[in-house]
């Protein structure tokens, strides 16, 4: 008996060793936990077709948002560690178990990094029909109208969430925060002037280049080129403002190092080609492409400093 045990069970891994080798034989899905339109979901659409071309295999994006990225990041993590269920991931993934008790995962155990697509200047934008126009004309008005005034992020403990909380901290501003379901939702709602503000990423860098947007500032060291009339915080006098974005390509743990080994050639490989390269650039998004290790430092990395942000600036989420 305990023979024919030991003989199925060989048997088994030597079959999933042997799929594993063989993988992609089917398309493949990447959850965006966010709605359609933001940075997340416009990086991985810019990856997408030359990513398709290298895996020999479609890729479907698969927009589910919801629960300020909790949704769509249990589903990653529940989908089985097959490679056929992927995930795109931002500062939220990475800082969510911190914010929310419940969050039901831990980044940095429950997850394979795959690579780190992009990594992302922030900017603070408010719609033309704002009375402020620079930085410190916004900070006077909030204080002016302390806790009357709303800002918009793309979910709760997304970068734009945290980096309005520490510009908000930093300045000692009460402001009301307004989470919706993605970068999209939130960019359409201020060229709306639904809400008077923004730190957006690079979704919002077409609105601004076209006027439907006021770019106050960046997170960047340097101007970004695409919006060259945009100073940054830290010309500004405001170094302190300096959170990013990121998006970077996750698998759920226990996912084959023979799948992802070959998933990584596909996205790292796709972010390395001129004309993926050069539109991300165009967004202000600055190409990336590492190594599954490298990806995994950069998220322990980022979360550390994160978890620091939501310290300082003292943020609290009720759910």
């Amino acid at each position: 008996m305990k023979m024919h045990i030991a003989f199925w069970l060989t048997a088994a891994i030597a079959a999933t060793a042997v799929s594993a080798q063989n993988f992609p034989q089917r398309p493949v899905r990447v959850i965006v936990p966010y709605a359609a339109g933001g940075g997340s979901d416009i990086t991985i659409r810019i990856v997408q077709a030359r990513a398709m071309e290298l895996l020999g295999q479609s890729l479907i994006v698969d927009n589910r948002a919801g629960g300020g990225t909790l949704i769509g990041t249990r589903m990653v993590q529940l989908a089985g560690g097959d490679g056929y269920t992927l995930g795109v991931m931002d500062p939220a993934f990475i800082i969510n178990p911190t914010l929310v008790k419940d969050a039901g995962y831990d980044a940095l155990k429950d997850f394979t990094p795959v690579t780190l697509i992009t990594a992302t200047p922030l900017i603070l934008v408010t719609p033309p029909s704002f009375p402020p126009k620079t930085v410190q004309e916004l900070v006077d008005h909030v204080k002016a109208n302390a806790g009357k005034v709303n800002y918009g992020s793309p979910g709760d403990g997304s970068a734009g969430h945290l980096a309005m909380e520490q510009f908000r901290s930093f300045f000692g501003l009460k402001m009301i925060h307004i989470p919706y379901k993605g970068a999209g939702p939130a960019v359409v709602a201020v060229v709306a002037a639904e809400v008077p503000m923004l730190i957006a990423g690079s979704g919002g860098v077409p609105f601004i280049q076209d006027g439907r947007l006021r770019g106050l500032a960046a997170t960047s060291a340097r101007r970004l080129p695409a919006i060259p009339n945009v100073p940054t915080f830290a010309e500004l006098g405001f170094p302190q403002v300096n959170v990013q974005t990121f998006a970077g390509v996750v698998a759920p743990a226990g996912t084959p190092p023979a799948a992802i080994k070959k998933l990584h050639a596909a996205f790292a490989g796709a972010v390395q080609t001129p004309e993926v390269r050069t539109r991300l650039e165009q967004l202000n998004q600055f190409p990336v492409g590492n190594t599954p290790e490298e990806f995994g430092t950069f998220l322990r990395d980022n979360q550390a400093r994160l978890v620091k942000v939501v310290q300082d600036s003292n943020i609290k989420l009720e759910r």
